[in-house]
């Protein structure tokens, strides 16, 4: 009580063992509340606000401390404000060193500035000094050693958790971008493989006839109930996809783009997306991706776009990373300016790839 008694007292002393005591507890509050926050309730919010609030709180108080164990080891004012004014004089000698290249003198100008401050603030009363019998000593010393023990076990336990943490995080980050990695490589080589095989000599009659727009049959897209990934991903957040160059749409959710392919990825459902601004189109151009089965063609509007009308072609395709069958649809249509837009999208959920083909033809536009 008497520490905050006296917060505001700036010309009365401090003995040594005030200071040292008070300076104890005020390390055992502070390693405890990072322990608790951190380790225990694993919230680094919750301890950057309760250790920013307990240093406000102590600010003024360990200020005037300060100065009154300086005034108590007999230094007059001027030296005081001299002590107080000495980190400006810590940070003009690091610009020193820095500047004549002397890093190795670096980290030795901070030990001595604290080793200096230690040294003032351990001097013996200029005035009086209370006597403590060998009783009183003992617990003090003791008290001392099991504040700081305490202090030091749950500094070192937080900084372990910190450590693994920080650790965890950084390998999961690594393991998500060498999932993505190997997922693009195998979609790549997927791509290469298709593109090569489709050049036989037994597939080229197929391949022409099927390519062409007038092969292929009008179909309606059929109204599919929402499943367990499609309800997902409406619960998502609404982002926005694109550039300048092809336009934009809203999605959901957290989608990566390929530096190399320029695909969009979603991997919490699974779901990828290419654009492209280039080509003559269906039937002409070589698909960037190849149906395993076509099922038909369909049209829609651009409902911010003048109702520009785009060419729907929906099918399935294989999956060669997982040997799994997907819903697959390609999308074409042509600029006020006559440029054309392409769009793949592949998903494994096809009420999934009809929700977000429905929001790409009520939000795509040209900022």
């Amino acid at each position: 009580m008497r520490y905050w008694r006296e917060a505001f007292d700036f010309h009365s002393g401090a003995y040594r063992l005030d200071y040292w005591w008070v300076s104890a507890i005020n390390t055992l509050i502070l390693a405890s509340i990072l322990f608790v926050s951190i380790v225990c309730l694993n919230s680094w919010t919750l301890a950057s606000k309760l250790t920013k609030t307990f240093s406000l709180l102590v600010a003024i108080p360990n200020l005037s401390l300060f100065v009154r164990r300086l005034r108590d080891t007999g230094f007059p004012p001027q030296t005081v404000m001299f002590v107080l004014l000495s980190p400006t004089l810590l940070g003009v000698s690091v610009g020193l060193i820095a500047m004549f290249h002397l890093i190795v003198l670096l980290p030795v100008a901070p030990l001595i500035y604290i080793g200096w401050i230690i040294f003032l603030l351990s001097r013996r009363s200029a005035y009086w000094t209370p006597s403590l019998n060998k009783m009183q000593k003992l617990y003090f010393v003791a008290g001392f050693f099991i504040i700081l023990s305490v202090s030091s076990c749950f500094y070192a336990i937080t900084m372990k958790h910190t450590a693994q943490t920080t650790q965890n995080y950084i390998g999961q980050l690594l393991h998500e971008r060498h999932t993505s990695n190997q997922k693009n490589a195998k979609l790549s080589e997927y791509d290469i493989t298709k593109n090569k095989s489709s050049y036989s000599s037994s597939d080229i009659a197929t391949a022409s006839a099927e390519n062409k727009p007038e092969s292929i049959p009008e179909k309606d897209v059929a109204n599919v109930s929402d499943d367990s990934s499609t309800t997902a991903y409406r619960g998502l957040s609404e982002n926005t996809l694109g550039d300048s160059d092809f336009g934009y749409f809203k999605v959901r959710g957290v989608w990566k783009q390929d530096t190399t392919s320029l695909q969009w990825w979603q991997s919490q459902q699974n779901v990828m997306i290419s654009t492209s601004t280039v080509g003559q189109g269906w039937g002409v151009d070589f698909p960037s991706f190849n149906f395993k089965k076509i099922e038909g063609q369909s049209h829609f509007s651009l409902n911010q776009l003048g109702n520009i009308q785009v060419t729907r072609i929906d099918g399935s395709y294989r999956d060669v990373a997982s040997d799994n069958m997907k819903s697959m649809a390609y999308l074409e249509w042509h600029m006020p300016d006559g440029h054309i837009r392409l769009m793949y999208l592949i998903s494994p959920s096809r009420a999934l790839l009809n929700l977000i083909i429905k929001t790409f033809s009520e939000t795509f536009q040209i900022i």
